[in-house]
């Protein structure tokens, strides 16, 4: 049975409106860093490298190898994590990868891409772990709610919950694809409690 994000993992991926909270376990990524606007041409150059090294992991059976422990499985989401570095912002754009992904897997997928030769930025990505913890989420309509207007609701919900962020970083999560992209987006601050 293919594991789908969309019903395996809705409370992550497809969260409620409202602000709340949720723990976010060690993920694998594929990540490559970028500056300037979220949907500029770059961004869609970098996105478009992610998804094609997603892609050779997925297929990776097609090629030779199965991985252990390797099972049918949806592409998941893009993600970006949005940092603050004086007057400037930086972003890292990533896709999680699945849980049986190992180096095998990580170096045939480089070396798949490389041979396409389609993809300068290549050698800018990196495959990382990131551990969210404890955080506050909520999923907001681009259409009907501005990112000012879904980061209130949050800082409402950290004020009546006794938490604070632990740093300006926040993520993004976009679970649709394609044109609809941005429609829809969910907000993810990391927390702590507060003193």
């Amino acid at each position: 049975m293919m594991q789908d994000w969309k019903t395996d993992e809705q409370k992550l991926y497809l969260p409620a409106t409202k602000a709340h909270t949720v723990h976010i376990p060690k993920q694998f990524y594929f990540v490559i860093d970028g500056r300037g606007s979220i949907g500029s041409d770059d961004f869609h150059e970098r996105l478009r490298l992610l998804k094609a090294l997603s892609e050779a992991v997925r297929n990776s059976p097609d090629t030779g190898y199965r991985p252990p422990g390797f099972a049918e499985y949806a592409l998941y989401p893009v993600e970006a994590l949005h940092h603050f570095e004086g007057p400037s912002s930086t972003f890292s754009l990533m896709i999680r990868q699945p849980e049986f992904i190992d180096n095998e897997t990580i170096n045939r997928a480089f070396r798949q891409i490389h041979q396409e030769r389609q993809f300068p930025l290549l050698p800018e990505v990196a495959f990382e772990e990131f551990t969210d913890g404890l955080s506050v989420q909520l999923r907001s309509s681009t259409t009907r709610e501005t990112i000012g207007e879904a980061f209130g609701k949050i800082d409402h919900f950290l004020l009546a919950n006794a938490l604070k962020r632990r740093s300006l970083q926040y993520r993004e999560l976009y679970p649709h694809a394609d044109n609809a992209m941005f429609e829809e987006v969910v907000y993810r601050v990391f927390v702590e409690e507060a003193e």
